[in-house]
């Protein structure tokens, strides 16, 4: 079974950088979950963030910026 809750190091190494560089980049934007004193990163979030990165997908948008971007389309309706 694959562990899902990375520590720090872990983490790190999973996204193939140094703690250090983790804790300069990503921890800053994937926040970590804290069970006890423990602080532990979610590999589906760190994925997410990785696939974002490199281009594989587009990152959330807002649910209002998803709505004012269907209100451009109707406002410019396809014929």
């Amino acid at each position: 079974m694959t562990q899902r809750l990375l520590s720090r190091h872990q983490a790190a190494a999973y996204c193939g950088i140094s703690a250090p560089h983790f804790d300069a980049t990503v921890a800053k934007e994937v926040p970590a979950l804290q069970l006890g004193r423990r602080n532990l990163w979610d590999r589906k979030l760190l994925d997410r963030w990785l696939d974002v990165r490199s281009g594989i997908t587009e990152e959330f948008r807002s649910i209002d910026d998803w709505l004012e971007g269907l209100g451009a389309d109707r406002a410019h309706p396809r014929r």
